[in-house]
């Protein structure tokens, strides 16, 4: 294999048990590697729906940074492997200039987003589950579009507008149970009988954790 998917550094693991403590700490060579194989034209797990992002990329390399975190978190009781946010410090003074500067010391600017994921599951994933989340938080940076589908470019700086996006779906177990399943959720079984798009020799030639014959 030419390459091998990053895994989060074992220090980073090691001293939050120490400490018993989340740590965090930049994960610089996952974004070149999100870049080579999601975000490039030949890539081996190349999406056009990340187009955008790429475009953004291209033109400003600080619009995207990723973090390793030590450990998941809880978010509404539920656990959290990864995240992905649209940087906005909603403090002033120094509260804003201390979050400003923890940024700068780790990626040398300020991201227009951040992904954050969960080092001690990437450690242990299987290559597709490590893929699968890492699309998962390419997929909430939304691309903006008009009612023929068509990409809306800002008429400032002519970059496709962007957004932080919601799930495609969102609902209970019960409520499908009891009421049968919107149009949406439906949309996800069907797609879901599918076989998947990437298959596991795309997946090797990118990870290369895993032998395919």
């Amino acid at each position: 294999m030419d390459q091998i998917r990053p895994f989060p550094p074992t220090d980073l693991i090691d001293q939050a048990e120490e400490e018993e403590a989340i740590r965090l700490a930049p994960a610089v060579e996952l974004k070149d590697w999100v870049i080579k194989n999601f975000l490039t034209l030949g890539g081996e797990l190349h999406n056009p729906d990340h187009d955008h992002i790429a475009e953004l990329l291209h033109d400003d390399e600080t619009f995207l940074a990723f973090t390793w975190a030590s450990s998941a978190c809880m978010a509404k009781k539920r656990m959290v492997l990864g995240q992905c946010e649209k940087v906005m410090f909603n403090q002033g003074g120094w509260k804003k200039a201390r979050q400003e500067q923890q940024m700068r010391d780790w990626f040398g600017y300020v991201p227009v987003y951040l992904i954050t994921i969960d080092a001690s599951f990437c450690e242990n994933s299987n290559d597709r589950d490590f893929c699968a989340l890492i699309e998962h938080e390419l997929y909430h940076i939304g691309v903006e579009r008009d009612e023929d589908g068509e990409i809306i470019y800002s008429d400032h700086t002519g970059l496709p507008k962007h957004y932080l996006a919601g799930h495609d779906v969102e609902e209970f177990i019960g409520v499908v149970k009891r009421w049968g399943a919107n149009e949406n959720v439906q949309r996800l079984v069907e797609v879901a009988k599918q076989a998947p798009f990437v298959s596991e020799k795309n997946i090797a030639a990118c990870c290369g954790t895993c032998l395919i014959n």
